[in-house]
């Protein structure tokens, strides 16, 4: 077993001078807004650095669990096929990074808590393509479900109505020719065998993904993403020829009641909305959604919205970038980023909110968590950081 020892701890003194145009670029953002913000500044110190002895692309931070008593982390970049990827958790008995398992996939960037299991989607196995991986962590052992068919990237995975769910990024026919599509399936036996629940239509040219569930009053919403030609406008006026077209991804979804599936659009369409992350907090499903056309010759930015079951309103909250979201209990948990800088935003009602100025030397992070007592930030390089923070 492979145990990473802690690096020493340190505290990073913030400037004034910086600290208070951090936090005058942070009250701009709620200008003319009726949400209330007071400021704490927190006083981070290094963890450790669990992935410094792997490939660059293999060692960002994207995503931290707890889980029984240990602090989980996800890194690696499947874009760039950075696996096999370990799972590695934090022992705060012992003090020290363990690598628990090593899952055949190339990154690991979520982890879903259901029950007494932790279950982990394969973003993109390193094995053959004809077959999709889940990871189970159930009664202190790590199971592995090579079982979905065509999985070709499993994205997220739910429980809903007695059955397991997982979405997915798929295709029919050739894995090199395509269709691409979007699918969800669903397993009566706990993973053992899948059935198709919901798939995307398909296109040639395009590609369809199903990146996010989540199960809210009582219905299973699932959002994902269209690839293709589209018009320039968000609703054109008249049929557009392919020669006027412009590749972009927009965001879909979808809802299940029990009994079937249907379109959901719970984003205002006025807009190009890409992605789509959902996460329940206070009696809402909150969306956090990335606005523009895509391309990075195209601005975008983040809004938050608030859907109640039967209508959506925006929430006061307006940032270049929503980096991270965390819900725990009682508590939403937001990793901002404006003008380079770095923000932690908490709330209890959508309405007040306490602002954690991150300082300059905090750089790029990517994902946060929670214990009750402190804070916890994954960076792009692989660091973890943690703060304690004042009781409220």
């Amino acid at each position: 077993m492979n145990k990473k020892h802690l690096l020493p701890s340190y505290k990073m003194p913030l400037q004034f001078s910086i600290w208070v145009n951090s936090l005058v670029v942070f009250l701009t953002i709620f200008t003319a807004q009726a949400a209330e913000v007071s400021a704490e500044t927190l006083q981070f110190r290094a963890l450790g650095q669990p992935t410094a002895d792997k490939v660059e692309t293999a060692r960002k931070i994207n995503e931290l669990k707890f889980f029984e008593g240990r602090l989980y982390l996800g890194h690696g970049d499947w874009f760039k096929n950075s696996g096999p990827t370990d799972v590695i958790s934090y022992d705060f008995t012992k003090k020290m990074f363990v690598k628990e398992h090593t899952v055949q996939d190339e990154a690991i960037h979520r982890y879903r808590h259901y029950g007494n299991r932790l279950f982990l989607p394969g973003t993109d196995a390193t094995e053959s393509w004809e077959f999709g991986n889940l990871y189970v962590f159930d009664a202190s052992a790590w199971k592995k479900y090579r079982t979905i068919p065509k999985g070709l990237h499993v994205f997220d995975f739910a429980e809903y109505g007695g059955k397991w769910y997982v979405a997915t990024g798929s295709f029919f026919n050739d894995i090199k020719k395509g269709p691409w599509i979007g699918a969800i399936y669903s397993s009566a036996d706990q993973a053992k065998s899948w059935q198709y629940a919901y798939t995307t239509e398909s296109s040639p040219g395009t590609v369809s993904r199903v990146t996010s569930l989540m199960p809210y009053k009582g219905r299973l919403f699932a959002f994902g993403t269209h690839d293709g030609p589209m018009p320039k406008e968000v609703k054109p006026q008249q049929p557009q020829s392919d020669e006027t077209k412009q590749y972009n991804r927009i965001a879909k979804s979808v809802v299940y009641d029990g009994v079937g599936w249907f379109s959901t659009d719970l984003v205002p369409a006025n807009q190009f909305v890409q992605t789509i992350e959902p996460f329940v907090f206070a009696e809402h499903l909150l969306l956090s959604a990335r606005v523009g056309r895509y391309g990075k010759q195209f601005q975008n930015k983040w809004h938050l919205y608030a859907h109640d079951g039967k209508k959506t309103r925006r929430v006061p909250l307006d940032c270049e970038r929503i980096v991270d979201s965390l819900v725990k209990n009682d508590r939403l948990i937001l990793l901002l980023a404006s003008q380079e800088n770095f923000f932690l935003m908490e709330t209890t009602d959508l309405v007040h909110w306490k602002n954690h100025v991150l300082g300059p030397e905090i750089k790029e992070p990517l994902s946060v968590e929670f214990d009750g007592n402190s804070y916890y930030l994954g960076l792009t390089d692989g660091t973890i950081l943690t703060a304690p923070v004042s009781a409220d």
